[in-house]
């Protein structure tokens, strides 16, 4: 007797066409069944031979979904009629996944300009295959009614697409057209857009995860106003272009580039230049890198078939301030930046600010996790329920359940009230979209990061246990959770001994560490004023040298006296001070500024190193400093002594890692912390490195990637308590 299969899907199931391909594969292969929607994943049930099914669904899944279990139990036969798709159902576990924003795809781009489609220039044309997921989702599982699109009634022409199983926009449930969807604001947007850049005027744009600020990247005035209305002296802004063809021109693009340039995804891909061109000191300012996404909502696709020319497109705020998401927020907070609102009617429940990504090599690298790229799910070693509060700078927080930990959307830095807020209302609403309860919560282990804080008294609020997490240990274990030597190198991060790490290199698993080395301390006159003022860094390391004559006379009484004056190994702060004393950048207007330029200087040619030492557990800077110094006495360049840094922090990677290695046998190398961005530094320790070692670099180098490591660690001490 024939026996019928109940087939259970979990990952990202929902909202990425996955009932129509079902119902399509069924059909074609004559099996008679149905499929549904769950608050758990899709539910399938299957009367016939499954076997060619399931090598389907291995084999030739929906484009957009991602599979994480397939579960198959046999079930007694029933005659069916054909095959449906059922409604859904809000019962079963929280084991889905939410979909990303996804750009558009080349369908509906086709409909988009073709004058005979019903959605010729519609700015909101979407399908199955692409348009708006996560900043639109209000609860699970992902149907209409739980999303903003349920204010939009759809027309029968919409509905008639909804109901077709055959139709690309079968349940697409932000299907929309003229005459029933959103509605940009005021009509005559496109002639407005078009006049503005012409014009040179700075325009407020509200797209898929909120606002941008938008001008012609090409007229100097433009550019340099929106500095200035904007509060950002030098931080680069981020460029869209039309295509690749002018791109090509100013910048080096390889395959792996491209391909991330072009994907689903269409993230901020910093890219090498190679020509200068007339506004590039606006854009990015003493920089050898320039931010460029392409066009990924349809709006942006008539935005540019209006005006074909590379724009500045940076997100809506003021300095510090979070993304602006709201018409409302926009119109009372961007009066003194925007000439012009361009809005739509489509409300945002999801801020999401656009990814960042670099490729090194051939690995892509995340640097800020946004629209398009996160929310994403990976695997974790438990099933507990654990929430991670993240760090204070670059904040996101994860949620582990049911053998996935999600990653949420780049929040921000937490010394904004506002983007606090921000956290504990994204914290609520996905922990109320996914109906679950934290057992367990971690966070930093620094007492005064305002995540801590947050964190402990979520925990008590809700009377649960908490986990302080050290900062590099949790870095590590985000980038590779089995036994590992790690290289941590960053600005700050509080360490077991209550004094600031950041040169840290580790023998470490998910459940604990041994400090193997790390910088000799330093100390930090004025504290936090040192992190903004590479000059008082550099003063300090003058004056730990003996050389007390050279540092300003104000430094000098400040460190006689000791008074906060904390200490570090912190490896970022070391770059700021090389950068200042070279003469790069002694007064950084934005994080990382100072290392970013000296990165930017360095000859790529140069092979020299400069001296140093390991002693102790200790690597001293002192040898390191004192060279550098001679040499720059004697005329070498700022361009060949950043570059001998760089060859010289690679080896002292390499002595390190091989000590640690005889030791302790071969194990991998992992590699994490925002000093880890550096493309020239991941380039050095590579090529010193060689290829017989085992090399980890971390998808996620920053503190946007400190939640997955606190989850990882604390679901391993949970478990062995």
């Amino acid at each position: 007797m024939m026996n019928g299969f109940a087939i259970h899907i979990t990952g990202i199931v929902q909202g990425v066409g996955f009932r129509p391909w079902v119902w399509k594969t069924a059909a074609r292969l004559g099996l008679s069944g149905s499929v549904r929607n769950n608050f758990d994943g899709v539910r399938i049930e299957l009367f016939g031979d499954p076997e060619l099914f399931l090598t389907a669904l291995e084999n030739e899944p929906p484009p957009l979904s991602r599979i994480d279990s397939v579960e198959v139990v046999e079930i007694a036969f029933r005659v069916a009629d054909g095959f449906q798709i059922l409604e859904s159902e809000d019962s079963g576990e929280a084991l889905l996944r939410i979909s990303p924003d996804i750009a558009i795809c080349d369908d509906c781009r086709q409909e988009l300009f073709d004058s005979s489609d019903r959605r010729f220039r519609y700015p909101f044309i979407n399908c199955v295959n692409c348009g708006p997921r996560f900043s639109i989702i209000e609860s699970l599982p992902y149907d209409r009614p739980s999303t903003s699109m349920r204010e939009f009634d759809m027309c029968p022409a919409c509905s008639a697409e909804y109901a077709d199983p055959s139709n690309r926009r079968y349940h697409a449930q932000p299907i929309a057209c003229p005459q029933c969807g959103p509605q940009m604001e005021p009509g005559n947007w496109e002639t407005i857009w078009q006049e503005s850049m012409k014009q040179g005027k700075i325009v407020a744009v509200k797209g898929v995860g909120g606002f941008h600020l938008a001008c012609d990247a090409l007229n100097p005035d433009a550019v340099s106003t929106l500095r200035k209305r904007k509060g950002r002296e030098a931080k680069p802004f981020a460029l869209m272009v039309p295509g690749l063809e002018w791109l090509r021109t100013v910048c080096a693009v390889s395959p792996e580039e491209e391909r991330l340039l072009l994907s689903r995804e269409r993230p901020i891909v910093l890219l090498k230049l190679t020509e200068r061109f007339q506004t590039l000191e606006h854009i990015a300012p003493g920089l050898d890198t320039l931010g460029v996404m392409l066009p990924y909502s349809p709006m942006h696709e008539i935005m540019f078939d209006r005006f074909p020319h590379p724009v500045v497109m940076t997100s809506a705020n003021y300095t510090s301030e979070p993304m602006i998401h709201t018409n409302e927020a926009a119109q009372k907070k961007l009066a003194g930046i925007a000439d012009v609102f361009l809005t739509h009617n489509r409300v945002i429940v999801n801020r999401c600010d656009d990814p960042v990504c670099a490729v090194h090599g051939a690995q892509t690298i995340v640097m800020r996790p946004g629209r398009g790229i996160a929310p994403v799910s990976l695997p974790i070693d438990s099933s507990r329920c654990i929430l991670a509060f993240g760090a204070d700078m670059k904040n996101t927080f994860a949620l582990a359940h049911h053998g996935q930990t999600t990653l949420h959307p780049y929040i921000g830095d937490l010394e904004n009230p506002e983007t606090q807020a921000i956290l504990e209302r994204s914290i609520f609403r996905e922990l109320d979209c996914f109906q679950l309860e934290p057992e367990f919560v971690v966070h930093d282990l620094h007492p005064d990061y305002f995540s801590t804080q947050m964190a402990q008294q979520f925990a008590k609020a809700h009377d649960l246990p908490t986990l302080g997490i050290q900062h590099h240990h949790a870095h590590l274990a985000g980038a590779h959770p089995g036994k590992a030597i790690g290289f941590a190198f960053d600005g700050t991060g509080y360490g077991t001994d209550g004094t600031i790490w950041g040169g840290e290199v580790l023998l470490y698993d998910s459940e604990g560490f041994e400090r193997a080395f790390h910088l000799r301390p330093f100390a930090l006159p004025g504290g936090d004023a040192a992190v903004k003022e590479p000059r008082r860094v550099a003063d300090a390391l003058l004056y730990q040298l003996g050389a007390a004559n050279q540092a300003s006379s104000s430094m000098k009484t400040l460190l006689e006296s000791g008074i906060n004056c904390p200490m570090t190994s912190s490896m970022g702060r070391l770059f700021d001070a090389v950068s200042c004393l070279l003469g790069i950048c002694e007064h950084p207007t934005f994080d990382g500024e100072a290392a970013m330029r000296l990165e930017a200087v360095a000859d790529p040619l140069e092979c020299g190193d400069l001296a140093f030492e390991i002693k102790d557990g200790q690597i001293d800077w002192r040898p390191l400093i004192i060279d550098l110094l001679d040499e720059q006495a004697k005329g070498l360049s700022a361009s060949v002594l950043s570059a001998r840094l760089h060859n010289t922090l690679a080896e002292i990677v390499y002595c390190c890692g091989n000590q640690l290695a005889k030791k302790h046998g071969p194990l991998p190398w992992v590699f994490s912390g925002g000093v880890l961005q550096n493309r020239l530094l991941v380039e050095r320790i590579k090529s010193v490195a060689g290829d017989e070692l085992e090399l980890v670099f971390s998808s996620y180098p920053n503190d946007s990637g400190i939640a997955l490591g606190q989850a990882v660690i604390g679901a391993r001490q949970w478990a062995s308590k």
